[in-house]
């Protein structure tokens, strides 16, 4: 009885497959490259979306755990913590004070160190000539400050102060007509 089911499943899927075969030759060679494109395209699409949806599931699966254990940790270490004060209260025992390791204090008390900047000084053959009213570095295109602006107007020579790049303004006379 089983082995007539399973010989009668298989002619079906033989005749299914025959007619398939039968529709497929008969249509013209461009069609059955455009066929076999769409098939692996959707074959591909397919395992994409499998993957993605798994990956999702896991890391919702990952994210929901992590969330459970530190909530479960942050409730056990306060009622720790509550148990702890209500023992030291009703006992009346002081609290004993924990005493920080000499690189705990470091950590939090690290020693206050001044580092000068690096003082850029500029470089008399990169002076750029340029005219007074610019505003931004050609170099590192930083705008320039107020106290540029003002010594190329006043000396009419100024260097950036972010990377040191030197700038000559040149008045230009402009005829009326």
């Amino acid at each position: 009885m089983l082995n007539n089911n399973w010989n009668y499943i298989s002619d079906q899927a033989f005749s299914y497959w025959q007619e398939f075969m039968t529709w497929f030759l008969s249509m013209p060679i461009p069609a059955q490259v455009l066929v076999i494109i769409g098939a692996v395209a959707s074959l591909i699409l397919a395992v994409l979306i499998v993957y993605f949806v798994l990956k999702g599931v896991g890391y919702l699966i990952y994210y929901i755990l992590k969330g459970v254990y530190l909530l479960l940790k942050g409730i056990f270490e306060g009622l720790y913590k509550l148990f702890e004060e209500i023992y030291y209260s009703i006992s009346g025992k002081p609290k004993p004070v924990k005493k920080a390791s000499s690189i705990e204090e470091q950590k939090v008390n690290p020693p206050q160190t001044y580092v000068e900047p690096e003082i850029i000084k500029p470089v008399l053959k990169e002076v750029e000539t340029i005219q007074p009213n610019a505003v931004y570095c050609s170099e590192c295109g930083s705008p320039y400050t107020e106290k540029m602006i003002g010594q190329l107007t006043e000396n009419g020579i100024a260097f950036c102060v972010y990377c040191g790049k030197g700038y000559k303004s040149t008045k230009v006379a402009v005829e009326q007509y």
